[in-house]
């Protein structure tokens, strides 16, 4: 009885004593920057005791000891284990991860685990995306990933940038790829207006991307093989871009706000004679002033950037609306941007059962660009930037009447061109689409999509009558254009996803898509004002001022109004998954368009692809975490040409007649590319990870334009498809390593390597060649720097071989052909001339490094990248920088007059001027400092701080003589683009950023 009595009074205090050791209840709130996380797994390390937290990120977790781990992990972040300590309320905020975000990728009209994809495809999140002043998404992406080389034509705010994934695929019909934003192709067509102006040249359109604010972009993901492109067949042969924007997520409401300053100045600077330097060396041209033109068009420029953004929803539906200001000035006095922008993401889920679901995305934007005198193709005369590097600097830039001293046309005074004239484009856009999404059945979805895109871009021109050139002096000069685009997209696809037994799984899809492209032109100049001097007067009063015009005279309008052009597609894509090891991806598109000629209006662009993950076979060990062989094939497409290019154009003449310009071409049909590839992904020892690719691309029926044969019409051209090739082939190889990864300090190191070789197999229309890469400057015009041959690489240089200087000084030059006369002037290989190819503008190796380092709340991200194996033609010193030029009264590098040059002799394009372009960039590096939450316990009003500072182009290592190697100014001839050609270019800044970013 005793006994019995004892236990009974034991065994209640033994239950008591352990509820306090063994019997804990833990709560909390698992959040991330935005809010709440439902969904997320709570477990005690090493037990199945766990939970998951509630739709507000609530948990709670009963039967816990003080020795307990507690893990917290979801999907797309990182896990956190805490120890519970005889904590009672943990609550935890999870920061995401990259590489955990990257697991499912998008893949167009769909997505995928990355485990399952078969193409070559790569991801960059927001958080690895490159930081600092960005004003379009390509410059996101320089360097960060394997044969995508993102090269910006200048230094300009707002410039466009040329993007090549796994190099040039065609010669005339475009290289770049296609742009898919949000899930809607994107035309990439100019949407602002490029111009011809008289007496300055031709200057660029602005960037058409440039709408979207970077702050925006969730991820960029690359298509790069045609097994992943031929979704979209006419136009992936040159790679697919999918920009996905940031979306609402469930949980309590999150407000952010982000501000910026950024400080920029030049980058790098041109070594020209200083005034005492100048008249040392040549008296006779001493005016005995001291002038820096160069320095005096140049500022320190400031950059400011401001964004608000606000998300939330519930279980039914999820928001995120926000607005960005972006006012960001040039280097070069004149020049800047202005971009405002507002996106707005919503969805919203209906009925008890979430049957459907309506999403929808908008992006408004208005970009005010500030140009200046700056041209791709200016002559002798000189633009802005010509004008400031020869102007003699013992010549005074002001008369002592305080007027511009401006000595003729052909040297014009770089302060008068910064004050005398005005360029200044207006571009607003609307950007969206609104989709339903229907679940017919288990499995079944049925999704209905309409896009738009709404452009009006104006762009207004002038020059003062007080302007020296030979188009506006006494005259003055305005001239006003504006493009108007409205394209549509109606979209309906079928997508199934289910398994269809226990081994195999199904993922398919089925699609129409009808698109429609509608543009409008309109340009006109007005001349010869009487009683006004001001330019910008002439812009903000063309009309009133059209009646005060010299008696006679009347505005030259032009107007152009776009051919409509239409685009239906009908696709298919199954991808089949069995036993989890074999994957099986087939994909057909048809494609039909109002540009192709009547008897070939459509085309058909299949592929396959196949993956094997041997990961999952059970025979390799466990250090191997990942590994996976893919191999694919595809064909696609190529329509980026001339809307008009298979109709008959008639041009109007002066009288009222007309005359043919074009002629029609009822068999013009799709350039096509078909590539082939393998590769492998792969992971060991749960730190390196990567993945290496092999891939061949041949382009078939290339479209290209030549004069019409006589008896045809005089003048008139002729597009055709043409029995020549562009064959190119490549490697590529990704890593990244984990070197330290721990609670407190972790370190990653990435690194992207491509190799590429192309050429052009010249059988028809390159059979005897086409020239293109225009040159110029004094007594250059007309030349030709490249030629497109059969055999050589696209864009090579074709040039004369400088030897050196002649014991006169005179420049000499090869006799390649050794017929005893050396002949200088251009004419196609075979002939009479001394031309070889001598370079090639396209990089043989690319590549790009980055390192992510944490410890505690501080980060650190370095990005650098570059090229080699390319050349650049430096036009701008072979028109600028010789001894003719010094002996003339012009300024010249500090080279020039010691360089035994004879100045009587007359510079011609040559090998003298094709340098090496091989360069490293140290393009980007952040160091950031996050609070903790503990720091910020005592202000519950903010959920988030961080702090940061970037430096962007810190240093480039490189043997280029000019202001940067990684140039090109667009020179093509008659539409014939060019390459690697440096002209006039706007030079590049080095800049500093600092920042904050605040949740509430």
């Amino acid at each position: 009885m005793k006994n019995k009595l004892l236990n009974n009074l034991l065994l209640p205090l033994a239950l008591l004593l352990g509820s306090f050791t063994y019997g804990q209840t833990v709560s909390g709130i698992v959040s991330d920057i935005s809010g709440g996380l439902p969904g997320v797994n709570v477990l005690v390390k090493g037990t199945a005791k766990g939970v998951q937290t509630d739709f507000d990120g609530k948990y709670t977790i009963e039967g816990v000891s003080n020795e307990d781990v507690i893990i917290f992990s979801f999907l797309g972040y990182k896990t956190q284990e805490i120890v519970v300590n005889g904590q009672t309320k943990i609550n935890v905020t999870l920061q995401e991860d990259a590489a955990e975000l990257n697991e499912v990728v998008i893949i167009g009209y769909g997505s995928v685990s990355k485990k399952d994809a078969t193409g070559a495809i790569e991801v960059v999140g927001a958080k690895d995306l490159n930081r600092g002043i960005t004003t379009s998404p390509q410059e996101l992406l320089q360097g960060r990933m394997s044969g995508v080389q993102v090269t910006t034509s200048s230094g300009e705010p707002g410039a466009p940038s040329a993007i090549r994934i796994r190099g040039a695929s065609s010669v005339r019909a475009g290289n770049d790829p296609l742009y898919v934003i949000d899930g809607v192709p994107f035309n990439n067509d100019t949407n602002s207006p490029g111009t011809d102006t008289p007496g300055l040249g031709t200057t660029s359109a602005k960037n058409p991307l440039s709408f979207i604010n970077s702050a925006d972009i969730e991820s960029i993901t690359v298509l790069k093989d045609a097994s992943s492109t031929a979704i979209y067949g006419s136009r992936g042969a040159n790679g697919v871009i999918l920009i996905t924007t940031k979306k609402g997520k469930s949980g309590e409401g999150n407000f952010n706000f982000t501000a910026s300053q950024t400080f920029s100045k030049i980058a790098n600077k041109l070594d020209l004679l200083t005034a005492s330097e100048y008249a040392n060396l040549n008296s006779d041209s001493d005016g005995g002033a001291s002038e820096t033109p160069f320095d005096d068009i140049l500022r320190s420029a400031n950059t400011e950037e401001y964004g608000v953004s606000f998300s939330g929803g519930n279980e039914k539906g999820a928001h995120r609306i926000s607005l960005g200001l972006l006012n960001q000035e040039g280097i070069v006095k004149n020049t800047g941007l202005d971009k405002y922008t507002l996106n707005g993401n919503f969805s919203q889920k209906f009925f008890d059962n979430d049957r459907l679901k309506i999403e929808a995305n908008i992006t408004a934007s208005g970009i005010n660009n500030h140009a200046t005198a700056i041209s791709e193709s200016v002559g002798a005369e000189g633009d802005l930037m010509l004008s400031a590097l020869k102007w003699n600097p013992t010549n005074p830039l002001m008369n002592t009447d305080g007027t511009y001293n401006q000595p003729s046309d052909n040297q014009r005074n770089p302060l008068a061109l910064l004050d005398y004239f005005t360029d200044e484009t207006e571009t607003t856009k609307i950007f969206g689409n609104l989709s339903a999404t229907l679940n017919i059945i288990e499995g079944l979805d049925y999704k209905f999509t309409f896009g738009v895109d709404r452009t009006v871009s104006h762009r207004g021109l002038a020059m003062s009558s007080l302007l020296n050139t030979n188009q506006s002096f006494g005259r003055g000069l305005a001239y006003l254009q504006e493009r108007r685009f409205f394209n549509r997209l109606f979209e309906n696809t079928l997508s199934y996803n289910k398994g269809l037994s226990e081994r195999l799984n199904l993922q398919a899809v089925l699609g129409h898509s009808y698109e429609t492209f509608d543009s409008y032109g309109e340009s006109q100049i007005l001349r010869d004002f009487t009683g006004y001097t001001d330019q910008k007067f002439y812009l903000d009063n063309i009309f009133a001022a059209e009646t005060s015009a010299q008696q006679g005279e009347r505005p030259e309008r032009s107007s152009v109004t776009g051919i409509p052009v239409s685009l239906q597609s009908f696709f298919a894509r199954t991808i089949w998954d069995l036993d989890n090891k074999y994957i099986l991806t087939a994909t057909l598109r048809a494609d039909g368009s109002s540009r192709f000629g009547s008897n070939n209006k459509y085309g058909y662009f299949p592929s396959l692809a196949f993956g094997w993950k041997l990961a999952e076979e059970g025979f390799l060990p466990e250090s191997v975490d990942d590994l996976k062989l893919r191999a694919g094939w595809g064909i696609t497409g190529n329509q980026q040409f001339p809307s008009d290019a298979s109709r008959l154009i008639f041009t109007p003449q002066q009288g009222g007649s007309a005359a043919i310009s074009n002629s029609p071409n009822p068999d013009l049909k799709w350039e096509t590319t078909t590539t082939t590839g393998i590769g492998l992904d792969f992971g060991f020892f749960n730190k390196l990870s990567g993945s290496f690719d092999w891939y061949s691309k041949k382009t078939e029926d290339l479209l290209f334009r030549l004069p019409v044969s006589q008896p045809g019409p005089p003048g008139a051209f002729f597009w055709n498809n043409f029995s020549d090739e562009v064959k190119s082939s490549g490697v590529e190889l990704s890593l990244n390593y984990k070197i330290i990864s721990n609670e407190d300090f972790s370190w990653e190191i990435g690194g992207n390597f491509a190799f590429l070789k192309n050429e052009l197999i010249g059988r028809d229309a390159f059979k005897n060649g086409v020239s293109t890469g225009s040159a110029g400057g004094q007594g250059l015009s007309g030349e030709r720097l490249q030629l497109l041959y059969g055999g050589q690489s696209l864009y090579a240089f074709y040039l004369p071989v400088f030897e050196g200087f002649d014991s006169s000084g005179n420049p000499t030059y090869a006799d390649t052909n050794g017929d005893g006369v050396v002949n200088t002037n251009f004419d196609v290989p075979g002939g009479v001339s001394d031309r070889v190819f001598a370079g090639d503008p396209n990089p043989d190796v690319t590549m790009g490094i980055n390192t992510n380092i944490t410890y505690k709340d501080f980060d650190l991200i370095v990005n650098g990248y570059g090229a080699f194996g390319q050349q650049v033609y430096n036009n701008t010193a072979n028109a600028l920088f010789n001894a003719s030029a010094f002996n003339r009264g012009e300024n010249v590098t500090s080279n020039v007059p010691t360089n035994g040059e004879n100045p009587a002799s007359s510079p011609i394009i040559s090998t003298r001027f094709l340098e090496n372009a091989d360069f490293f960039r140290l393009a980007n590096v952040t160091l950031g400092y996050t609070f903790s939450s503990e720091t910020l316990a005592t202000i519950n009003w903010i959920k988030s701080l961080r702090l940061y500072v970037t430096g962007q182009n810190l240093f480039v290592i490189t043997n280029y003589s000019g202001f940067d190697p990684e140039v090109n100014t667009n020179k093509s001839v008659d539409g014939v683009p060019s390459f690697g050609i440096d002209y006039s270019s706007y030079p590049r800044s080095r800049s500093l950023t600092l920042g904050l970013s605040v949740n509430f």
